[in-house]
């Protein structure tokens, strides 16, 4: 995700009184790093400047947003010289597209109603847990995440991106977003912390705000470990933990 300008500025010169409409990409765009209790804060400046084509006025323009924690738009700020706003600047979350297409309303219909069997099918009997196909296992922890509150988007079946759920919800009013991988193994089969930290490479590269490691097995010592350490950043779902938010 990124912070961007929602719309279009538009200003108006103090000399003349002409309103000026500035494309909101064609302003400069830098960005700065500051840590502090929660992580990093990240400012994004929007500046930019033009002359009036009336009187030839200069006008000087700014508009900033504070991305604290990481993934939550917390403040923004904006200031204009030689000429003023005709309406407030607004600063928003963007996420990141993926290059995919959307299902079709039936096959997701259909998906979700095989997770609801999945789930009830490992609740009657955990072991039914193993029997599930890879791509059967993402669908019914989405599903889980959805009970919970999440809205989720499988990625296709066919990518590997380090990433195979896009979980988002709002806390207070701000966007919130997890990045989900799941892994289907055999209950001895445990996850290492190489995994983890792909994961977390991939939830930094993205700027979720954490990222969630799902197994229907169990994580290494070193695998919790490496997560304990990375200030709440990545959590790890293991089988039990996950029969519990079945259970829910």
């Amino acid at each position: 995700m990124e912070l961007c300008l929602r719309n279009d500025l538009v200003i108006q010169c103090n000399i003349c009184g002409k309103v000026h409409v500035i494309d909101k990409d064609s302003l400069d765009v830098n960005t700065y790093s500051y840590e502090r209790q929660m992580g990093a804060e990240v400012e994004y400046d929007f500046d930019g400047e033009c002359q009036c084509d009336n009187c030839r006025n200069w006008l000087s323009y700014s508009v900033r947003g504070y991305e604290y924690p990481v993934g939550c738009l917390n403040y923004d700020s904006y200031e204009c010289r030689g000429g003023q706003f005709v309406q407030p600047p607004t600063v928003e979350v963007r996420y990141f597209e993926f290059d995919y297409d959307a299902y079709e309303e039936d096959y997701i219909y259909s998906e979700v109603c095989t997770a609801r069997s999945n789930i009830e099918r490992v609740l009657d009997n955990n072991k039914n847990i193993y029997n599930l196909t890879s791509r059967e296992f993402e669908e019914l922890v989405a599903e889980v995440f959805k009970k919970q509150g999440f809205n989720v988007t499988i990625t296709p079946a066919t990518r590997d991106g380090g990433c195979d759920i896009i979980a988002t919800h709002s806390v207070g009013g701000l966007s919130y977003m997890i990045l989900i991988e799941c892994k289907k193994y055999g209950k001895k089969h445990k996850v290492g912390v190489e995994l983890v930290r792909s994961l977390l490479g991939v939830q930094t590269d993205r700027k979720a705000n954490k990222a969630v490691l799902v197994t229907s097995s169990t994580f290494t010592r070193d695998a919790k470990e490496f997560a304990d350490r990375q200030n709440q950043l990545i959590t790890l779902i293991d089988i039990n933990d996950l029969l519990r938010m079945m259970r829910c």
